[in-house]
């Protein structure tokens, strides 16, 4: 499996060309790691799209040709203290996300008694754009319904 990021250079780039891709998670998951080290304000940190377009086309819904590989869920609702430490809402996470490979990072208005953060969870296979809304609807049911709805757009961007 091929994991594809879109990337983009800020909330304002529509331009879909800079896409890289990575052979296993691993590799993909370090990307993460690298993106957070930059230095950037929420007007200029790089954000990146499990959507992949065709040549030429813009950041649009209708433009989105698939999921390349992996799909993000935001969770902004889930309730849990984390002001002692951060196993509680891993036990949760366990519960929720069961033997589920994923990478977890917290997002711009997380805060430790109200956290809030990103889901990311490599595919077996592509979702095509057809199939992408009840794709994530059923992800989100099965991840007991604690992604927030309104990230559930097929060119949605995540700020890393």
């Amino acid at each position: 499996m091929k994991y594809k990021v879109t990337l983009f250079k800020n909330k304002f780039d529509t331009d879909t060309s800079s896409v890289f891709s990575y052979d296993n998670f691993d590799d993909f998951e370090k990307l993460f790691y690298d993106l957070y080290k930059l230095p950037a304000t929420k007007s200029t940190a790089p954000l990146i799209s499990m959507a992949t377009y065709n040549a030429g086309d813009t950041r649009a819904n209708r433009n989105v040709v698939e999921w390349s590989g992996w799909c993000a869920m935001d969770v902004d609702d889930l309730v849990v203290d984390c002001t002692n430490n951060l196993d509680e809402l891993y036990k949760v996470l366990q519960r929720i996300c069961g033997d589920y490979q994923f990478i977890c990072y917290s997002t711009a208005s997380s805060r430790t008694v109200h956290p809030k953060f990103r889901l990311v969870f490599p595919l077996s296979n592509n979702v095509p754009a057809e199939k992408i809304k009840h794709f994530w609807y059923a992800i989100n049911k099965q991840l007991s319904q604690i992604g927030d709805v309104q990230t559930k757009d097929l060119s949605r961007m995540f700020y890393i």
